[in-house]
């Protein structure tokens, strides 16, 4: 009776596991728009006053819904006010609302009281909208995100 109680939990187990496996290397379909979106734009920070505070690459690269990461490189930073903010990029953390086509990255992931966030519109060649820095007094600045979809 051990023996067949034995089998029969390595069964389940190894079909258990089989199946996971599979499911890890089946293609994971996606709408249009969400592939559309997975694409390198050239980005433009302005602030509330309209001159540029940092231009760059944004590249959102895994969904899974409705999460989004990739990440942003900074080639140029034109107040010296944000390059301990920005730096020169890394990894971002974000959702992607497909019905109402609008974004939400967290530049800075892992810092709690430290970071710069995006909320921008989402349309065929554009992303747009604003970006927030936050510290644990709230949010210090803020100005307009545009990022371009590069062709």
């Amino acid at each position: 009776m051990k023996t067949v109680k034995l089998l029969l939990i390595l069964a389940i187990v190894s079909t258990t596991f089989y199946g996971c496996m599979r499911c890890y290397n089946n293609v994971i379909f996606t709408s249009k728009f969400v592939e559309s979106f997975l694409a390198s734009y050239d980005f433009t920070m302005t602030d509330s006053l309209g001159n540029k505070v940092a231009e760059g690459q944004f590249r959102p690269k895994i969904f899974e819904e409705p999460d989004i990461t990739g990440f942003i490189k900074v080639f140029s930073i034109y107040n010296d006010r944000y390059k301990n903010i920005l730096g020169t990029g890394g990894n971002f953390f974000g959702t992607l609302d497909e019905k109402n086509k609008k974004g939400f990255v967290n530049l800075n992931p892992k810092i709690a009281d430290n970071n710069i966030f995006l909320r921008f519109d989402v349309t065929d060649s554009l992303l747009k909208g604003t970006w927030e820095y936050s510290t644990m007094r709230g949010i210090v600045e803020k100005g307009v995100f545009t990022a371009v979809k590069q062709q």
